[in-house]
């Protein structure tokens, strides 16, 4: 078994993935974009008084809203993508919700 101080691997759904570890500056940007995914969220959820989980399926938001907020996860996603020491297995992103991508931010500190 060989030590890699920059890598880690972390189980995700009994598969284990390799990622680079978080540095200051990458670790910033993360918490940046996803805050900036939140805020969005919580504005919206508390703009028509519903649960944040609910934002895409209420009809008051608008489709401008909401491509807002597709934007902003996208953002995270491709930041997170960045993670991967093998691009192609960013695909179990899609899968993701925010409190799995706080998780993986918290695993790779």
């Amino acid at each position: 078994m060989a030590i890699e101080l920059n890598k880690v691997g972390i189980d995700i759904d009994g598969k284990t993935y390799q990622f680079y570890k978080l540095s200051f500056g990458f670790q910033r940007k993360l918490v940046e974009v996803q805050s900036n995914l939140n805020r969005i969220r919580n504005e919206l959820a508390k703009k028509y008084n519903v649960e944040v989980e609910e934002i895409n399926d209420n009809p008051n938001v608008t489709e401008s809203e909401k491509l807002e907020v597709a934007r902003a996860s996208l953002d995270l996603q491709g930041a997170m993508a960045g993670l991967f020491v093998n691009p192609e297995e960013a695909d179990i992103l899609d899968n993701f919700d925010s409190t799995n991508i706080g998780e993986l931010i918290e695993a790779l500190k």
